[in-house]
């Protein structure tokens, strides 16, 4: 697994990804069987399948890599920074192509009832918060590295 920068990451923990809860305000995505969790604004999921299949979070992970467009709707652009992919899940590290307060972000996306659950999971202002967050979903730790002091 590639990770952004040159940050030093522990080893995965044996819980690994924390499940999503697809409970929780859901709305509609204008990307064909994509539902929204925790995400208010109509977006464009670029690279999710058009089809379900048994492989269809293998295949949308093998969609995403290093600044393609995970998310786009009318108030910005997101583009991948990082993914990682178990069984179940796929989490997501984005940066906003935009000027935005918060320039990065976290998505989680799980299938419920044949249908791709994007679930956000939360902005940040830092890239450390939200690697810290990233790391804290796809089951490892982030620890400090020699860089953190400067």
């Amino acid at each position: 697994m590639q990770f952004f920068g040159k940050l030093i990451l522990a080893t995965l923990r044996p819980e690994g990804l924390r499940m999503c809860d697809e409970q929780g305000p859901r709305y509609p995505s204008l990307t064909p069987l994509a539902v929204q969790v925790r995400w208010k604004v109509p977006t464009e999921f670029p690279a999710c399948p058009d089809e379900f299949t048994d492989d269809a979070l293998l295949l949308y992970a093998s969609r995403l890599s290093f600044g393609s467009v995970f998310a786009h709707n009318q108030y910005s652009t997101s583009l991948v920074v990082d993914h990682h992919l178990n069984d179940d899940a796929l989490v997501v590290l984005t940066r906003f192509a935009d000027d935005n307060i918060k320039d990065w972000a976290v998505a989680h996306v799980s299938i419920h009832d044949g249908a791709f659950f994007h679930r956000s999971e939360f902005t940040f202002f830092t890239l450390k918060g939200a690697l810290k967050h990233f790391c804290e979903l796809i089951g490892e730790e982030l620890v400090a590295s020699i860089d953190d002091d400067t």
